[in-house]
């Protein structure tokens, strides 16, 4: 769905855009189409090379960026009927070392060339393939990153009938590539590279350990209480029967997954990446939603009843196991995708089922193996003395965990204030209804320690919440920027602050780090009103509108302003500044406003 919307926007775009494609100016980045072959013959491939140049001193972040929230380079091609299209090849990025960044990162430089295979079907009428491809970069160089950019090329291809002959054309461009169909180590990400590297038995090993390491992450928590739930209202079972059930549960999660895998490899669909979708997010947090109540009592879930008989003794047992497994499987995968999505990469760039089967296969008993256990030992839990109070306080427990996991999804559909105040609001509420005001009751002084600590320990959870919430990486404090806001200025008489940033700028991370969390621009900061305006949608009517205002060309960008909104202009910063700089940039903006700045008499 998301690649199908891509393609339509940019259809869009280019069909609005295209006659107009010319190099703007300011621009440092160009795109260029070659064909492999004179002319088209149908029912034949060819491929089609993408020249990309790139302005010395400038670089694009890589194909598949060394950093989650630097926007990659993608090469999109107009869909056409009777046309099919292959996987764009990139090349491999250079690995290089920034003065903005602590760590290396991957980008392209100077000149590139792109790859991709286009199949011509032999239903397609005409005399001349038009086609159309749209490159999205976001440039940065050592002091600026200029905002999300996309630029355009066009290709005509003469389209013959099978009796004319066709040559190879551009040699110097694709004389060195394989054989057509075959795929480039990089095309399926890390697991591919992994593959190439050491084998297809140590990327099951990493995949494995990928999947036990997902038991660590707090999204999978609510697991636990399903499973030991599940395993513990068996009817005293053996410890064989446990283990047998356990293990068909397990089998269900691999399963589940598994099956996710093959349709992965038929599709070459990443739906993945349907978890950025508002609705999916949604239906995500309304299903933790409605397993936190269940968690709080106000109703059961229950397999049919028909189930619930057959799951009680013998092989019906098993399969009830195996269903509860698949249950939980989907229940999980929203909290896995990062993972998931890089599996989903390569086996879609395999097309192969059987990798795809075995990958997700060996991925979901790793994430089950602590499952298997739990499973096998959770009808003890059955028999420890004043078990009950203890579990049902337990289960509320993870109510509010659930509660606070659909918060944390919703995060991409919420404003940040009604975010945090939701899971401030969770914090609180779940420490001291768990603390002191949940009915359970348990002999014994280690579950009245239990509550008072679980009780403190939600309300010091949401005080933290609420005081680190307008701090950005521990240094200055940012209010939100709100138009209405700058009035206080005038009546404060303090000078203003205003800094554009967004999440894909990188030398705005580096302003965090090093410039913002300085403590001296900290103690100065206070003198000032600081506000942050966040530009990561840059090309959104507000923020186009507050670009325009502030005439804002490049990120990062601080501006200081007079109490009255008047703007120093001299001061403004574009790019990255060092901290002692910045200070002094801020002992101006304060000298101006009291009067005592010598470089304006």
């Amino acid at each position: 769905m998301r690649r199908r919307l891509t393609s339509w926007t940019i259809s869009m775009l280019i069909g609005l855009l295209l006659p107009m494609a010319v190099r703007a100016e300011g621009k440092v980045v160009s795109l260029s189409l070659f064909p492999s072959l004179s002319g088209f013959q149908p029912g034949s491939a060819m491929r089609v090379a993408a020249r990309v140049e790139i302005e010395p001193g400038w670089h694009i972040n890589a194909h598949r960026p060394s950093e989650a929230f630097l926007m990659p380079t993608e090469l999109v091609f107009v869909p056409v009927e009777g046309v099919s299209f292959g996987e764009v090849q990139f090349p491999p990025a250079e690995t290089k070392s920034f003065s903005f960044w602590p760590k290396p990162l991957t980008v392209y430089e100077g000149s590139l060339l792109l790859f991709a295979e286009v199949r011509l079907a032999e239903s397609f009428r005409g005399d001349s393939l038009r086609l159309r491809a749209a490159l999205r970069y976001q440039a940065c160089n050592d002091s600026l990153c200029s905002p999300p950019d996309t630029v355009f090329a066009s290709l005509t291809i003469p389209v013959v009938s099978l009796a004319t002959p066709v040559h190879p054309v551009n040699d110097s461009l694709f004389g060195q590539l394989p054989a057509l169909g075959q795929q480039e180590a990089h095309a399926g990400g890390e697991v591919a590279q992994l593959v190439a590297r050491r084998g297809m038995f140590f990327a099951l090993l990493f995949v494995f350990l990928g999947g036990l390491a997902l038991n660590l992450t707090p999204c999978v928590y609510p697991l636990i209480p399903i499973t030991v739930s599940y395993f513990g209202a068996q009817q005293n079972p053996s410890l064989a029967q446990a283990f047998g059930k356990s293990l068909a549960y397990v089998v269900g999660i691999a399963v589940m997954y598994s099956v996710l895998g093959v349709v992965a490899s038929l599709t070459g669909g990443l739906f993945g990446a349907s978890l950025q979708n508002p609705w999916v997010l949604a239906f995500v947090a309304a299903v933790f939603v409605a397993l936190a109540l269940s968690f709080f009592g106000l109703y059961e879930f229950h397999l049919p009843s028909w189930l619930l008989g057959a799951a009680s003794t013998g092989k019906g047992g098993y399969f009830g196991a195996f269903l509860m497994g698949l249950t939980v499987g989907i229940v999980a995968a929203p909290c896995i995708g990062p993972f998931v999505l890089a599996l989903l990469t390569y086996v879609a760039a395999t097309g192969s089922p059987f990798i795809g089967f075995w990958m997700f296969c060996v991925f979901a008993l790793g994430l089950g193996l602590p499952y298997l256990i739990l499973g096998t030992f959770s009808g003890s839990l059955a028999r420890l003395p004043q078990s009950g109070a203890w579990m049902t306080w337990v289960r509320k427990i993870f109510g509010f965990v659930l509660i606070g996991m659909a918060v944390y999804f919703l995060r991409p559909v919420l404003p940040e204030g009604v975010h945090r105040a939701l899971l401030i609001g969770t914090a609180i509420v779940g420490g001291v209804f768990l603390g002191w005001l949940e009915k359970s009751q348990a002999p014994g002084w280690g579950y009245r320690v239990a509550r008072w600590a679980v009780g403190v320990g939600g309300i010091a959870v949401g005080v933290w919440l609420g005081l680190a919430g307008g701090i950005t990486h521990g240094g200055i404090r940012w209010q939100p920027y709100d138009p209405g806001a700058l009035q206080s200025a005038r009546t404060s008489g303090k000078p203003v602050i205003l800094d554009f940033s967004a999440e894909w700028c990188v030398a705005c991370r580096e302003l965090d780090s090093k410039t913002f969390s300085d403590p001296r621009v900290v103690a100065r900061a206070s003198e000032f009103l600081t506000f942050r305006a966040d530009l990561t949608r840059y090309s959104s009517s507000p923020a186009t509108a507050l670009r325009q205002r502030y005439g804002i060309v490049g990120l990062p960008t601080v501006v200081f302003l007079m109490p009255d909104g008047a703007e120093m202009a001299d001061l403004r910063v574009v790019g990255f500044l060092p901290a002692d700089e910045f200070l002094a940039r801020m002992d101006k903006a304060l000298g101006r406003v009291r009067g005592t700045d010598s470089s304006q008499r």
